[in-house]
């Protein structure tokens, strides 16, 4: 067990995650440049794992560079780039800046000329803000939608599942089904493995 703290830095130039310890000597050097996913053949904590998956606070095993690869892609971004040590003692995460980042920020303060007053500032920012909770809620709408849809076609299937078929992160799944659940919607019968899901009530919707 080591006790060294995660360390995040933010640099213009991306941001940067270093983890202690490294991953696991089973996983080589070679799928950790490539940065597609990540197959540990021994789990430091499996135990500990299973519980917090049967509790839906974990994705599945091997979901999570996959996700992080395919959420980059989707915004444009470059891939996030994965490096350890030759010992394993850390692991390091890249994220590079997306390329239209410092064009935007140079083009806006060049059309602008003058700097906002705190009024138009503020009528701006809540303009935006008024824009960017009804593509939320917009979003959230067709993800569960889109959830119950598959979920449909296939009870058995896994949120890490949906996630890929729907292009969002495992995550953000068990927070639709989460929600879902607590409206009354959907329900699990049996385990978190060999389970599946039932639509109970689509009224509730």
């Amino acid at each position: 067990m080591q006790h060294e703290p995660i360390e995040i830095t933010l640099e213009p130039s991306g941001i940067s995650i270093l983890n202690c310890p490294g991953p696991d000597r089973s996983i080589s050097k070679e799928d950790i440049a490539k940065g597609d996913m990540l197959k540990s053949r021994r789990y430091r904590n499996r135990r500990l794992g299973d519980f917090l998956k049967e509790l839906d606070l974990t994705e599945g095993r091997s979901t999570g560079v996959p996700t992080i690869q395919a959420k980059l892609a989707e915004n444009g971004s470059p891939r996030a780039i994965f490096e350890t040590t030759d010992d394993r003692l850390t692991f390091l995460v890249t994220i590079p800046i997306h390329e239209g980042c410092s064009d935007s920020s140079e083009t806006k303060s060049e059309s602008s000329g003058t700097s906002l007053s705190s009024s138009e500032e503020s009528i701006e920012t809540v303009g935006f803000s008024s824009e960017k909770s009804t593509g939320s809620s917009e979003k959230t709408s067709n993800s569960s939608e889109k959830i119950l849809e598959l979920i449909k076609q296939n009870p058995k299937i896994s949120a890490a599942g949906i996630a890929m078929e729907i292009g969002i992160s495992s995550r953000g799944v068990e927070k639709q089904i989460k929600k879902l659940r607590e409206a009354g919607i959907i329900k699990r019968n049996g385990a978190d493995k060999g389970g599946y899901w039932e639509i109970v009530n689509l009224d509730n919707e």
